[in-house]
């Protein structure tokens, strides 16, 4: 996982809330969708991406659902709604939802502290579950390194539980803020709560997602990811070339145990769909589970988390609405629940709108350049136009 991606891409959920503003608009039904085709065409076009899929899904119907450009280059196989793709911090809403399914099952507490399942974790008695779910745990992140080529490196190899673990214990700066005093996006905090499910359901996080998960939400394409898995329609990852605006190479390798329950899973535009479909409908854990998961966490004095600090930020940050695993906002109005993802050669989003009862994703095989940036803006203000007219 290119550790600049999951950094920058920590703050996405919250992105789409100024993004998707004044995008609706009531339009002629056809026009909506001929501008969606259009912008999904030119993001193509400019090179902004080989490959982009989009679905959207409305009480439980497909209302649009295309795929543009490739997939892969080198065999030119089309991209489909039905290509997979690696998701990357989408992931974590499944993680969260992991949890809760435990909690539902009275394996363990949202509420505990860390020590719980660390009892040698660093301050594991000043954290909490809780706030490890909704970035206010004060916990650094281990993809933020002083040497990028160094991360690529070590991230190229494969990494067993007690490995994993010990490689959050060496996040640096382990704690760079006070536990419950602001909101800093943490990959090493999900990365910690997929091995808390391992050890509390007793079997591993890839086999519980799919048992509790996965099969619960009639998901057939979605699965926590692995190389060596031979998987039909699997999409290719790319990263823009270097000095040729036009070009790309393929994304650098990583192996799928790294990101864990931050980011470790491979899904399709119409199975993302689905899941939010299941999910906010109660279908995989409870009501009051699905309230607690939409619900924007508060700090420790009751207020609103602000984001962290960052170098460059000009005046004060906007406080932010984050549940478990998922943002929450509003498009004309609307409530939305909402989350990003980028790892590897991939970039991902993926949007409900709970009161219309509609769903859309947006799967992109390439991890970054100024042509992508600006067509997948496009693809986002046309599909919230289209989804909500």
């Amino acid at each position: 996982m290119d550790q600049r991606l999951l950094s920058r891409r920590g703050s996405l959920s919250l992105g789409l809330l100024a993004l998707f503003a004044g995008a609706a608009r009531a339009a002629d039904p056809l026009s909506v969708w001929q501008t969606l085709d259009a912008a999904a065409t030119k993001l193509i076009s400019d090179h902004g991406s080989p490959g982009v899929s989009v679905s959207v899904l409305k009480k439980g119907r497909f209302v649009y659902s295309r795929g543009f450009g490739w997939a892969n280059l080198e065999t030119r196989t089309p991209a489909q709604p039905t290509s997979v793709y690696k998701i990357g911090s989408i992931t974590k809403q499944f993680t969260a939802a992991a949890l809760l399914a435990l909690a539902e099952e009275g394996k363990l507490s949202i509420d505990a502290p860390l020590a719980r399942y660390f009892a040698d974790f660093p301050r594991a008695k000043d954290i909490t579950l809780r706030q490890m779910l909704t970035h206010t745990s004060g916990l650094g992140n281990y993809t933020d390194t002083e040497n990028p080529e160094t991360f690529i490196q070590e991230a190229r190899l494969d990494y067993d539980a007690g490995a994993l673990y010990r490689l959050m214990l060496a996040t640096k700066p382990l704690f760079p803020y006070e536990p419950g005093t602001v909101w800093a996006y943490s990959n090493t905090a999900y990365v910690l709560l997929g091995l808390i499910v391992e050890k509390v359901a007793g079997e591993t996080y890839r086999s519980y997602c799919q048992r509790r998960l996965f099969e619960r939400a009639g998901l057939a394409a979605t699965a926590v990811d692995d190389a060596a898995d031979v998987v039909p329609g699997r999409a290719s990852g790319y990263t823009p070339h270097k000095g040729a605006d036009a070009a790309f190479d393929n994304a650098s390798f990583i192996s799928m145990t790294i990101p864990g329950g931050a980011g470790s899973m491979r899904s399709t535009s119409e199975d993302l769909c689905r899941w939010h479909e299941a999910l906010l409908s109660g279908r995989v854990v409870t009501p009051e589970s699905v309230r607690a998961m939409v619900t924007p966490h508060r700090l420790k004095d009751g207020s609103a988390p602000k984001a962290a600090p960052r170098p460059g930020l000009v005046g004060d940050p906007k406080p932010v609405n984050y549940g478990f695993g998922l943002g929450v906002g509003t498009i004309q109005g609307q409530r939305t629940i909402s989350h990003g993802g980028g790892i590897n050669g991939f970039s991902s989003e993926l949007v409900s709108v709970p009161d219309l009862g509609v769903s859309f994703a947006i799967l992109i095989n390439c991890d970054g350049g100024a042509a992508l940036s600006a067509g997948s803006r496009g693809v986002r203000d046309a599909v919230a136009k289209a989804a909500l007219a």
